[in-house]
């Protein structure tokens, strides 16, 4: 059982190397017709530098995140922190926070660390990088503090209801779940304001433009914001967030500074689009798949005492069984990724089209070659790890769909 596991966590992490080599592979691939004009001789030459720069530091990273866990698991950490704790306390939910809480933190500082080397060295060399030192270091500590409220509370809440329920838990988690994911998708409006600032957007052209955008296309909204993102990156982006009362646009002054008018309109009308079109609710049906197949796999993980015992515990461990779970359940979410990412493609081009039909040909294709010149995008990606890995299809895909040859 042990080699088992630890080789499902070898194999899953080397078919993500595999991906990376593929991508790599490319690295000299011809420009496609259509899309040659988004960079000049000069700036493709920097682009490439950039991907190939990005896939090195992903390998390292790789390999670094690979052998923390891989030593976690030789050494059975988890098990010899259960020793520790339960030295002072027999409290299960302190166990189970502390058990899983102390290797996900020295994960996260390892990342953070390795991570100073992407945001200073390479984002900043070619021009992308905005983030002070300050700003890195109070974005870390905010993220592990949302990350250890809502893992913290989603275990405190699986260990209570399991105490309460038995195995029927994992029947009552799928329900809680998703009332978890409708929770973040109503408050995520205000999340953003944790990271950025969010100020109305000024009167003026551009916001007649989008109050006239979503009087045509009917979408109503709380507000439309610029958001400094200028401060971590320079790299555009927009967004139609929240539902019903919560709706935010949101536009990043990058986006603003680096696009005309017509083309903001239409990078909104392709997030309306998705609304309009309710994606996330056609998404519905995979993604409460892909859960309960979660949901039925932790079943049989935590509640198997081999997995746990495998690993230096007397029988099974509520809060390692669910450590294991995730490294089990990889190749699956492998799997399932593959027609996840073709919807999520096909929805790509129905929004493409809510552009088009709103902004115009011409501005829907500039405004996409915008994105990518300035955040310099893949161009030639491998159709494998597009498969694989990409929610948005190739920008030469997405040009010819809105403006067929």
């Amino acid at each position: 059982m042990r080699i088992a596991i630890i080789a499902v966590f070898l194999a899953t992490t080397a078919f993500g190397f595999f991906l990376k080599y593929l991508t790599y592979s490319r690295r000299n691939a011809s420009l496609p017709a259509n899309v040659r004009d988004v960079f000049d001789e000069e700036s493709y030459r920097k682009n490439q530098a950039y991907s190939m720069a990005r896939i090195g530091f992903s390998v390292v990273d790789g390999i670094i995140g690979m052998v923390f866990s891989l030593l976690v698991l030789v050494f059975n950490v988890h098990f010899r922190l259960f020793e520790f704790i339960t030295g002072y306390t027999g409290n299960v939910y302190l166990s189970a926070f502390f058990i899983l809480g102390a290797p996900m933190l020295a994960g996260a500082v390892i990342d953070q660390l390795v991570g100073i080397y992407e945001t200073f060295v390479i984002e900043e060399r070619y021009g992308f990088n905005k983030t002070t030192p300050l700003t890195y270091i109070v974005d870390f500590f905010k993220n592990l503090l949302i990350g250890g409220v809502i893992g913290g509370g989603l275990l405190a809440l699986f260990l209570l209801l399991h105490n309460a329920m038995g195995n029927w838990v994992f029947l009552a988690f799928f329900f809680v779940l998703l009332a978890f994911q409708l929770f973040m998708m109503f408050i995520s409006p205000f999340m953003l304001r944790i990271f950025y600032k969010l100020t109305p957007l000024e009167e003026g052209p551009l916001r007649d433009k989008v109050n006239a955008l979503a009087q045509r296309t009917g979408f109503t909204f709380k507000g439309i914001y610029k958001v400094d993102a200028s401060k971590r990156s320079t790299k555009l982006n927009a967004f139609a967030s929240g539902f019903g009362k919560t709706k935010t646009i949101g536009l990043f002054d990058t986006l603003i500074e680096k696009m005309t008018e017509d083309e903001v309109i239409s990078v909104l009308a392709h997030e309306i689009g998705h609304a309009k079109r309710q994606h996330i609710l056609k998404r519905a049906p995979l993604s409460l798949l892909a859960m309960g197949l979660v949901l039925l796999a932790a079943f049989f993980v935590v509640t198997m005492p081999e997995i746990s015992m495998a690993f230096g515990f007397a029988g099974a461990n509520t809060a390692f069984g669910l450590y294991v779970l995730f490294i089990l359940v990889s190749p699956l979410m492998l799997v399932l990724s593959i027609p996840a990412n073709i919807v999520s493609r096909r929805f790509e081009y129905e929004a493409d089209g809510f552009s088009k039909e709103l902004a115009g040909e011409g501005v829907a294709v500039s405004a996409l070659k915008t994105l990518y010149r300035e955040s310099f995008g893949n161009l030639t990606p491998h159709p494998f790890v597009v498969m694989m890995e990409h929610s948005h299809p190739p920008l030469t895909d997405r040009v010819a769909a809105i403006k067929p040859t």
